[in-house]
């Protein structure tokens, strides 16, 4: 009876110390490996103003600003949480792309809970 009343115990408070640290609408959990979807999406809109700026305004390129300052962050990224490497390389191929390929799209995917990289971080 000890056994099965500490199994008991062990199952009625890992989902209370799992859900603690939970955050957003679509639940996730923050650590130092992903990014949120709305610092991403700000830290790319940067890259992207800055080497518009530098690479001088068009047509093209404000319309894709206007875009993304204007729709919810969703619609430019769908997932809750990213990893914080695929935004990073996202942003240094803006800065670092030409004049010419900085406004093709960055690939990337939505970090999941158990996916790669950060043990236990990401949405879910």
């Amino acid at each position: 009876m000890n056994y099965f009343s500490k199994l008991i115990k062990l199952f009625s408070i890992y989902p209370i110390l799992l859900f603690v640290h939970c955050t957003g609408t679509y639940y996730g959990i923050d650590g130092p490996d992903v990014i949120e979807r709305e610092q991403a999406v700000t830290k790319i809109n940067q890259a992207l103003f800055l080497k518009s700026a530098a690479c001088g305004f068009n047509d093209k390129n404000i319309v894709l600003l206007l875009n993304n300052y204007s729709v919810s962050p969703r619609k430019v990224l769908d997932g809750k949480y990213y990893s914080t490497k695929d935004i990073d390389t996202c942003v240094n191929n803006i800065n670092f792309g030409s004049c010419e390929s900085y406004l093709v799209p960055c690939r990337v995917s939505p970090k999941g809970f158990l996916d790669g990289g950060g043990i236990l971080q990401g949405g879910f």
